[in-house]
């Protein structure tokens, strides 16, 4: 009989909260490495048939056709990172923006195995279910997780900041995975902070830069509308600025996307765009007036809908 090739559908990614800065140190949590990449879900059908999408569900089999070959030998849908990594082998986010980097994926959870969804069944038992997944790529890998009975979250902090890894993941040993939804059975501990921007203008740059963009306008959504964060100028490659100029030239429009003011300083010369482009930047900190400090460009981000991108609280 043949194998079936019926692909699992399409689900959102649980998400995690904030821990506002402190690790939580019980004996309920347990800890991963935060990677530095676009999460994606991978589905596997019986016979190998292979589809990836992102959090917002897009499909983004076609953007990996790397990925695409796990060899794992049975159906299932897991959850991870997909992660470019440098020439010492640590995640790079800015390296993502090259369609021909070739990338890894790095499993973390397993939300079904063959028929059987896993989804209700505690953390540990899905980690212990996907450590027993055997993989033929070399471009899949299950990443390990680490249980507070053995071993100090402290010391797991020194080994990722010494590793240029993103932080670290808390997870409660027995939640549940609920698709689409964000819980505070899961906690991010970032080592830097990141927001996601909506781009709605751009300006042009001055010297090495005559001819194309100078700094970008940032948006934001909240419940009055798109709301202007700041701009970016730093953080750029050269050819992070071509691509940038040749995606935003269709995008122009006439009349800023913002319900908010731009300062007359930072409106003079823009090029307004429609708000349909999400990218992230790195920042230092927000001023009281919701406006970002100190920030500086990360990439683009073809894994999320504009419409996601929320002020921070």
């Amino acid at each position: 009989m043949a194998r079936r090739s019926a692909v699992p559908d399409p689900v959102e990614p649980m998400l995690a909260g904030s821990d506002g800065g402190t690790l939580p140190d019980t004996g309920e949590w347990s800890y991963e490495f935060k990677w530095d990449g676009y999460r994606a879900v991978m589905r596997v059908a019986e016979d190998g048939t292979t589809r990836l999408n992102s959090r917002n569900l897009n499909d983004l089999t076609d953007r990996y056709v790397e990925l695409t070959e796990p060899g794992l030998g049975t159906a299932a849908v897991v959850d991870g990172e997909v992660v470019a990594l440098d020439r010492d082998g640590v995640p790079d986010f800015n390296l993502l923006q090259n369609k021909a980097v070739k990338v890894q994926y790095f499993a973390f959870d397993l939300l079904r195995l063959g028929d059987r969804d896993l989804t209700d069944e505690p953390y540990r038992r899905r980690r212990e279910l996907l450590a027993e997944l055997t993989a033929s790529s070399p471009r899949f890998s299950v990443t390990p997780y680490y249980d507070h009975a053995d071993v100090d979250p402290t010391e797991l902090l020194r080994i990722a900041e010494a590793s240029r890894l993103e932080g670290l993941i808390a997870k409660v040993t027995n939640s549940r995975y609920h698709p689409g939804r964000r819980s505070q059975e899961w906690l991010k501990h970032p080592f830097i902070h990141t927001q996601e921007v909506v781009l709605g203008g751009w300006r042009p740059g001055q010297g090495r830069r005559d001819g194309t963009i100078g700094a970008l306008l940032l948006g934001a959504y909240d419940d009055s509308g798109l709301k202007y964060i700041g701009d970016v100028g730093t953080g750029f490659t050269d050819q992070a600025l071509r691509d940038l100029h040749q995606e935003l030239e269709p995008l122009a429009c006439k009349d800023p996307p913002f319900v908010n003011a731009v300062p007359r300083d930072r409106a003079r010369r823009v090029h307004w765009l429609r708000p349909e482009k999400v990218g992230e930047v790195e920042y230092r900190k927000f001023t009281v007036d919701g406006v970002l400090r100190h920030s500086s460009w990360r990439g683009l981000r073809p894994d999320r809908r504009p419409e996601e991108v929320r002020c921070p609280d």
